[in-house]
């Protein structure tokens, strides 16, 4: 939809683009969760390939990690945010503070130098929860925001102590934080000077967006900062729709634990891969002509999502998708709740197909379509995770599988958190991926084995030269 396009003949604006070669780079569905480091109205189009029946592979694999809310000023809070080990702490309904922390790790020391770990480890994993670990810290935070409480960083205050432990010191800290802090000379008395020295910039970039944390906590919470699965694609970049390709965040490259940031270095090689096999592979040709029918049911399709006389509206289906991926599908779940979530994203998908979505003017109607885009994604996510939670998957990358029989236990200075017992990652499932596409309005997932380079062809100068030189390495099968 073009706004400079909008007539009375063609009142939304729908514009149509000829091409025998297109590339998706339109990033990841940052508008999924509720709690997003995203900006507003970064939808991707995960929805839009899939509803073309594109496939997409690894959606089971998302990253999670602290990060400023939506309302605010989105931002991930890693590197030196948590390297100056500011005061963590929660604000209840009626504006009591606490300090949560200290019920989960056993000393000062401890709780401190975790809270710098998350400069380096600052996605969210599993494993990291086990003994007293970094991610320790964001399940703690993440179940202090399910209760209610907003969590917060105070740069002004160093961590509190522990109850019945000494107070914070910067003589007390693990070896390897001391000795990082003190080669980069930041060895200060409070968190605000500490962060100041390593990175004066961190302090700047929320200025400019009139929050000062010089003077004011600031909150955070868990967030949903990355895609690593997407659209499957070859080593060109090329998906299972022939002329359509994918780089960056929107191809399904980026595996279990690979950090978000790595999508910026992939959308750049692959990029330049894709340009060169869809050079090497055009021929030329005369005007595209377009086929008629085709354009007439891609009209139709689009303006049969848009009823305005429907109860359905897009604000409805975005707190609906929202909350879903939020509640059930982030770095805390279990098989049924999955599977239940993935039932409801199928019948509201089922809802739009059959009632549409009102919508007030053209770019209402624009919302609308994203939303729909938004919904069918959040279903492929869905029945992919329950597809591999039903397999027997456990905890790997960004999510914690909760179960009765999980024989891992995170412990905290409390006792054992049993109700985050989970199960292990198995070693069997590193070898395949789930691949995920729609046929005739249903979710097909397939595990498949993951391609492995030939090991007993390595590249050979030679040989190869001639290939590239020539183009031939673009027509290979």
């Amino acid at each position: 939809m073009a706004p400079k396009r909008r007539s009375p003949d063609n009142p939304f604006g729908l514009a149509f683009f000829l091409c025998d070669s297109l590339i998706i780079a339109a990033g990841g569905p940052g508008e999924l969760y509720r709690d997003s480091v995203y900006p507003r109205h970064c939808f991707g189009a995960l929805g839009l390939a899939l509803e073309a029946g594109i496939e997409a592979v690894n959606l089971t694999e998302s990253q999670f990690g602290i990060g400023t809310p939506r309302d605010n000023f989105p931002w991930n809070l890693s590197g030196t945010y948590v390297q100056a080990m500011p005061y963590i702490f929660s604000r209840d309904a009626k504006g009591g503070e606490h300090n949560f922390l200290a019920d989960y790790y056993r000393t000062t020391r401890e709780l401190s130098s975790n809270i710098f770990r998350k400069g380096y480890q600052w996605p969210f994993h599993a494993t990291r929860m086990l003994d007293f670990g970094s991610s320790l810290l964001d399940l703690a935070v993440f179940r202090e925001t399910q209760s209610g409480r907003k969590v917060y960083m105070d740069f002004n205050r160093n961590p509190l102590p522990i109850p019945g432990d000494e107070e914070f010191s910067l003589d007390r800290l693990d070896d390897d934080v001391r000795a990082y802090l003190a080669k980069g000379g930041a060895l200060f008395a409070r968190p605000i000077d500490r962060l100041r020295k390593m990175n004066p910039l961190s302090i700047e970039l929320y200025k400019r967006y009139k929050y000062d944390v010089t003077r004011e906590p600031l909150e955070f919470a868990i967030n949903n900062q990355h895609m690593n699965g997407g659209l499957a694609v070859d080593t060109w970049g090329a998906t299972s729709l022939e002329g359509c390709y994918t780089v960056g965040e929107a191809a399904g490259t980026h595996g279990v634990t690979r950090p978000g940031g790595a999508a910026l270095n992939a959308g750049q090689v692959f990029g330049t891969r894709c340009a060169e096999h869809i050079a090497a592979r055009r021929s030329p040709r005369s005007e595209i002509e377009p086929e008629r029918a085709l354009l007439e049911d891609a009209v139709e399709g689009t303006l049969a999502a848009l009823r305005p006389g429907s109860e359905l509206r897009a604000a409805a289906i975005r707190k609906d998708v929202q909350n879903r991926m939020s509640d059930h599908a982030a770095i805390v779940c279990n098989a049924s709740d999955v599977k239940a979530a993935a039932e409801a994203a199928q019948r509201l998908n089922e809802m739009i197909h059959q009632t549409g979505i009102a919508y007030d003017g053209p770019n209402d109607a624009l919302r609308a379509l994203q939303w729909r885009q938004s919904a069918i994604a959040s279903e492929a996510i869905l029945k992919a995770l329950d597809f591999y939670l039903e397999r027997g998957g456990g905890s790997r990358g960004a999510r914690t599988v909760c179960s009765p029989d999980g024989d891992r236990i995170p412990d905290a200075r409390t006792g054992p958190l049993l109700d985050v017992r989970f199960i292990p990652e198995r070693v069997k499932d590193r070898s395949e991926q789930i691949h995920v596409r729609l046929e005739s309005g249903q979710f097909i997932c397939e595990a498949r084995p993951i391609r492995r380079r030939a090991r007993d062809r390595r590249p050979f100068f030679e040989r190869d030269w001639p290939d590239y030189l020539t183009g031939a390495i673009h027509h290979r099968a």
